[in-house]
């Protein structure tokens, strides 16, 4: 307090204390919600997936061809994955994203193709692809289906 407020007669004001959550410092854990298949039953809408940690630095995008979409009528995904990845790191990303049991996983380095614009020659990018066989009877919904 300063020595004019002391003249004008300003009573001293104390700190106010704020007990309220800002909405960006609230636990992540608590907005988990329940598996979805809990969810299905009782026809509500899908719940929020929980979280998948590096998951998505793993697993780029799922790989859509003709071969691709004959695969998961059998249960096999493809995904483009990146290319410092190993197995064991796809297992553990796609089991935990969509809630399924890998049985194995295969992975196959995708060397880019020559490329030409006029006289300079140049190459696409190099990458790595992963086929994911799930368990008998259990499906990625959505992935691939209607298409």
């Amino acid at each position: 307090m300063s020595i004019l407020d002391k003249i004008k007669g300003k009573k001293e004001s104390k700190p106010v204390a704020h007990d309220h959550k800002h909405e960006h410092e609230e636990n992540v854990l608590d907005m988990v919600k329940e598996p979805a298949s809990a969810k299905a039953s009782a026809g509500e809408t899908p719940a929020l997936k929980e979280n998948t940690g590096t998951a998505h630095r793993i697993l780029h995008r799922y790989h859509l061809s003709e071969k691709t979409n004959q695969f998961s009528s059998i249960g096999r995904y493809v995904f483009k994955v990146d290319s410092h990845t190993n197995k064991i790191e796809v297992k553990k990303a796609v089991e935990k994203v969509y809630d399924v049991h890998v049985v194995k996983v295969n992975m196959v380095n995708v060397l880019g193709k020559k490329r030409r614009q006029g006289k300079t020659v140049g190459r696409t990018q190099d990458w790595k692809k992963a086929i994911v066989t799930l368990r008998d009877g259990e499906r990625i919904a959505g992935l691939a289906e209607g298409v």
